[in-house]
């Protein structure tokens, strides 16, 4: 896999990975300067320091529109696909949004982040994604879950990787039907 991104540009991705975490976080924005400096000592040298010192200095919005125009100013499938392969998706929704929201981003990419994300769980509680209450934990990801139903159904993903980036966690088959739309299972192209 991957075989279409050089070294250099996976580099080049992993910090924009770094980056896209930390513009989805505020927690380190509005610390005072003597608690951030103690906090980070000894990291100067590390992504999301660099990241965050960045962030401090020239605000949320600005930072996080730096970021956003990156990840939108990428034009292959397959770059979008190795920024969230892996991903921690306990550092927030923010960096899968920028990615799902582009064009290119391919349903085999679509596919791995809406399994992983447990819609199972939700459709299991509230029987779907509109009834999922605002004191549900998790209600950002029912969010993003219904974004990706959206722009499945609307047929905005592209359609170009090859099957082996397809996640192993994603099923074959469609036991929610009428519910989940057939393309977010692996046998929906």
């Amino acid at each position: 896999m991957y075989e279409n991104v050089s070294e250099q540009r996976k580099q080049e991705l992993n910090i924009l990975k770094v980056w896209a975490e930390c513009a989805g976080d505020t927690y380190y924005y509005s610390m005072p300067q003597s608690r951030f400096d103690k906090n980070m000592e000894g990291c100067e040298e590390e992504e999301f320091f660099k990241a965050y010192s960045r962030q401090r200095k020239i605000g949320l919005e600005e930072f996080a529109n730096e970021i956003s125009s990156q990840i939108a100013s990428i034009q292959h499938s397959e770059e979008l696909h190795y920024l969230l392969d892996g991903y921690n998706y306990d550092n927030g929704n923010w960096t899968v949004m920028q990615c799902l929201s582009n064009p290119c981003c391919d349903i085999r990419t679509a596919r791995m982040v809406y399994w992983l994300m447990s819609p199972d769980y939700y459709y299991a509680q509230y029987g779907d994604l509109e009834h999922v209450p605002e004191s549900d934990i998790n209600i950002k990801n029912s969010k993003v879950l219904k974004f990706i139903e959206g722009k499945t159904l609307s047929q905005g993903f592209a359609h170009g990787l090859s099957s082996e980036y397809e996640d192993a966690e994603v099923p074959k088959t469609n036991e929610y039907i009428e519910k989940i739309p057939d393309a977010l299972f692996a046998d929906g192209n």
